[in-house]
């Protein structure tokens, strides 16, 4: 925002006063007053030539000085990347005289040159050049762990701010630079790492080179002649998987070399794409929900784009153990894969109501209540087809009646926690049918004529409220579209295997349940609903009997509830 005259007059007076606190050598104060100036310089349009000037020179005096507290160095640095917003060049001016070649610079030296290439990419671009061939005659002369990490933090900022430049390089104000020659440099130097550091590092320098690892080898990509060498690097990368606190870092930059790869339409070989696979299977087990969140979201999406194939027997493959947390991996996956709506994936469909069937037949409750999830999100997102998708629909049902079948049985954990468990596999199902579209694209075909056979059965009377509506909207759908069209499109029974009920079986089941309609219970008014608008599908010959008789069959039920109301 830009201070009126009075408020000027003030900040100037302020910032006067902080200049020579920062003139003097007591440094209790200063991380109040650098922290005081960051808020001042990040939330001020203007600034004085002659205070930013004098601003640079102490903070980056400050920032230099080994006798400071690490807190007010690492403040100090912040105020000097700040100051850039007012006078790059004279900032870049100051970092660069104390960024030498063949001498080890001060770490935050090379910190603030970072933290410049994130904030500023467009203006730091022209000076990456110079800066590159500087560092990369730094890196040899490091030898303690810090200034290698900061090395690397580095190289991470800069290959992330070049890698901005290839890919938007028209949306920089100045002509096209030679991107290759600093890439060449980057190069050089993720070698020397990868060669001489990454061997023998410690877990904390390990954790600094797998972030820069990622942003590295996505740039490298770009590079015809460098793809081998960087798609060559990520064995490394994935050998890292093995330490909870540095998972999530590896997945991130895994992540980052898979979109690249995409963006470039870069095939991966199989033997890396198979190994990729296999160790983000094992990290989606993890109990970590922001590292799954990353694999589900991040890996998948580029995944099933480049080879959706070659993913789904992948997990055809993997599913087929009877390891417990292996299928709940995949299924989660394969969840999150159908929420990306990929468009390649939608090829495979088949496959996957396939890779689901094979599990149906898992007793554990935490599979099935996976499964059922799955299911959901298909029907939501139109990946239930004709052929092959009844057998996923009838298995959400059979999960709703499997309760009592499952507690008859003598198991061996404790009874209790039997039952809790079983009940919520019940309550999915549920949620299942309530949520389910009927006239989601596929469904209709899915559905009709067989969805008719959970009428009857005793043990379904629970889940009747859902399954009526659901019979209810297809029908009504029909007839709307029957209407409307020039030639009927009537519902036709067409049972295939599935042996529906017969007309006696429906109109005899419907009756009993719509007699507590007359109490207020949704099932019966669910049922008397489907009464009045059944006899054409069941049999045409029924509708004008049943124009006549269904109206006596009802009379009693309406009486009693006009009983009950008056």
């Amino acid at each position: 925002m830009t201070p009126n005259t009075e408020e000027f007059i003030e900040m100037f007076g302020d910032i006067n006063l902080t200049l020579g606190m920062l003139n003097k050598e007591d440094i209790v104060n200063k991380e109040d007053i650098y922290s005081h100036l960051t808020s001042v310089i990040q939330n001020t349009d203007i600034l004085d030539d002659a205070i930013v000037q004098q601003l640079i020179y102490y903070a980056s005096k400050d920032m230099r000085d080994s006798n400071m507290l690490r807190e007010i160095r690492m403040l100090a640095g912040e105020v000097l990347v700040s100051l850039a917003a007012h006078d790059f060049n004279s900032v870049m001016y100051e970092v660069q005289s104390n960024f030498r070649i063949l001498e080890l610079p001060n770490e935050f030296v090379v910190l603030a040159l970072a933290e410049l290439a994130t904030r500023y990419v467009s203006q730091s671009i022209p000076f990456m050049m110079m800066t590159l061939l500087t560092m990369q005659t730094m890196l040899r002369l490091a030898e303690d762990e810090r200034m290698k990490g900061t090395f690397c933090i580095a190289l991470e900022k800069f290959s992330k701010a070049i890698y901005k430049y290839v890919n938007h390089w028209r949306d920089f104000p100045y002509p096209r630079l030679d991107a290759n020659r600093l890439s060449d440099k980057i190069l050089m130097m993720f070698r020397y790492i990868m060669e001489k550091w990454a061997p023998l590092a410690s877990p904390m320098q390990t954790l600094s080179i797998i972030k820069a690892h990622g942003p590295t080898v996505s740039l490298l990509l770009h590079r015809e002649d460098f793809c081998g060498y960087a798609l060559g690097q990520v064995p490394w990368l994935l050998s890292q998987y093995k330490d909870k606190e540095i998972d999530f870092h590896v997945t991130q930059s895994l992540k980052q070399i898979l979109t690249a790869a995409v963006l470039y339409d870069i095939g991966l070989p199989r033997s890396l794409r198979r190994s990729i696979f296999i160790n983000l299977l094992q990290q989606v087990r993890r109990p970590c929900c922001q590292l799954r969140f990353l694999i589900s979201t991040l890996f998948l999406e580029p995944a099933a784009h480049s080879n959706p194939g070659e993913l789904m027997e992948f997990f055809d493959e993997q599913i087929r153990s009877n390891n417990e947390a292996i299928r709940m991996g995949i299924l989660t996956l394969l969840r999150s894969a159908v929420n990306a709506e990929e468009p390649r994936l939608r090829d495979h469909i088949i496959s996957i109501e396939r890779t689901v069937k094979i599990v149906m037949g898992d007793l554990s409750t935490k599979v099935r209540n996976s499964v059922l999830l799955l299911i959901q999100t298909m029907c939501e997102k139109s990946y239930i087809e004709a052929r092959e998708g009844w057998p996923l629909i009838d298995y959400v049902f059979s999960q709703f009646t499997m309760l009592n079948r499952n507690l008859e049985k003598p198991v061996k954990t404790n009874f209790h926690e039997n039952e809790k468990e079983e009940e919520s596999v019940r309550e999915t199902s549920l949620e299942v049918l309530k949520t389910l579209d009927p006239l989601v694209i596929g469904m209709p075909q899915v559905l009709w004529p067989r969805i008719l056979t959970f009428v009857v059965p005793a043990e379904y009377t629970e889940a009747l409220e859902p399954l009526f509506s659901i019979i209810r909207i297809l029908i009504m759908a029909e007839e709307k579209k029957k209407h409307s069209a020039k030639e009927s499109t009537a519902l036709v029974i067409s049972t295939g295997a599935v042996k529906l009920p017969s007309p006696q079986q429906l109109l005899a089941r419907l009756l009993v349940i719509s007699m507590p309609a007359s109490l207020g219970e949704l099932r019966g008014a669910g049922a008397i609903g489907l009464l009045k608008i059944l006899p054409e599908i069941i049999h045409p010959k029924l509708v004008d009997l049943w124009k006549i008789r269904l109206p006596e069959l009802l009379q009693p039920l309406e009486g009693t509830r006009e009983n009950i109301k008056k």
